[in-house]
Formats: C-alpha cells, sequence, structure tokens
C-alpha cells in the first residue's frame, strides 16, 4: 500500500529547514540542491513544492501571517477597551518573531539581496504590513470614539507602532538574539501614553 503524504505537513516541513540553511549559509550562498538534499528528497520533489528560492519565502510569508491576522481580527473584535487588545496584538507578534528568529534572519538578508538586484520590496510582504496598519487604524479610531484614547492623529500612531514592531524585526535580523522583553516594554509605555489624561492602559490580568 502506498504511503500517504500529508504535503501540507512537507511543505512547512521544507521551509523550516531552507531558514536554518538560510539563516546559517545566507540566502545567495544557499543552493536548492543543498536544500534537497537536507530535506532527504530529490531536487525534482522540491520543485513540486517550490518553483526557487523566491516561492519559499512567498510562501512563508503567508503560511505565518494568515493565521496570526485570522487571530488578530477574533481579538479586535471582542467588545471592550482597545488598547489591551493592542498590547496583545503587539506583544504576539514581538514573541513569535522571537521563536521564529531564523525565519526573520533569513528575510532580512533576503530583502536586502532583492534591493542589491535593484527589485521592488516583495508585495506579499508589503501586503501584509498594509493589513496590519488597516487593523491597527481602525482599533485606534475605536478607542478614540470612545473616550479611552485621546485625540491623536491615528494613521500617524499607527505607523509608530509599526515602527516600533519593525525596528525590533530588523534588530533580529541583524543580531538574531535580540531580547522581546524590552521592545515590548518600550512598546507598552507608548500605549500606556495614549490613553486619556495619560492614565496607563489597562492590563490583561
Amino acid at each position: 500500500m502506498p504511503k500517504i503524504i500529508d504535503h501540507k505537513q512537507r511543505k512547512i516541513s521544507i521551509l523550516r529547514q531552507a531558514f536554518a540553511l538560510f539563516a546559517q549559509h545566507g540566502y545567495q550562498n544557499t543552493s536548492l540542491s543543498q536544500l534537497a538534499g537536507t530535506c532527504g528528497i530529490s531536487r525534482p520533489t522540491l520543485y513540486l513544492y517550490f518553483r526557487d528560492k523566491e516561492e519559499i519565502f512567498t510562501y512563508a510569508v503567508k503560511y505565518y501571517t494568515d493565521e496570526m491576522f485570522s487571530d488578530y481580527r477574533d481579538v479586535a473584535a471582542k467588545a471592550g477597551p482597545v488598547l489591551p487588545q493592542i498590547r496583545r496584538i503587539v506583544a504576539d507578534i514581538i514573541f513569535k518573531s522571537w521563536h521564529s528568529r531564523d525565519f526573520i534572519t533569513s528575510l532580512g538578508d533576503f530583502i536586502f539581496q532583492k534591493r542589491q538586484e535593484d527589485r521592488d520590496f516583495p508585495a506579499a510582504i508589503r501586503r501584509r504590513t498594509l493589513k496590519l496598519d488597516h487593523l491597527l487604524r481602525r482599533m485606534l479610531r475605536e478607542g478614540v470614539a470612545s473616550g479611552e484614547i485621546h485625540q491623536i492623529p491615528v494613521e500617524a500612531t499607527s505607523m509608530q507602532i509599526l515602527d516600533l514592531v519593525q525596528a525590533y524585526l530588523f534588530k533580529l535580523a541583524i543580531i538574531n538574539a535580540a531580547d522581546p522583553r524590552q521592545t515590548i516594554s518600550v512598546i507598552e509605555a507608548f500605549l500606556d501614553g495614549l490613553g486619556r489624561c495619560g492614565q496607563p492602559a489597562q492590563k490583561k490580568s
């Protein structure tokens, strides 16, 4: 009886081993032949899942963010103060990035290579950043409307939150050992300052 292969799980396994290789040797210096050998499959079999290294990153960004954004939409839909919800979303992004630091390191190398080749920032990554920006803007507007958050420039405030998150991702990509707790404490202090009359944002017990 032929062995049943879970193709989704195999694809995820290839992803994880790819990013371990990319983090160790660099995006440009890792070949698909090396990846196939590490995965214990032939190169033609690897091509059934990914036609090139760029497709690996495109799929990875979609895979890692789809479930996250589904969770974040559920968080944002809950009734109650929005600042604790934003706090939870940001902390989740930071900690998941820490636990997936091989991917973040590899992604930073990949983006650098694309810029060296004078190519556009990958559309799949840009779309994910915009989705998070739109979600944060909506939550901030709700907080202002309810009186939880004082009057702020919503677009600029959302961008500042994203800038703090992206600064952590950049640091993690460079040194692969950035402590997530310090960044979270800085972002929490920023969020506390958004509360009406500067009152600290309600923390989840």
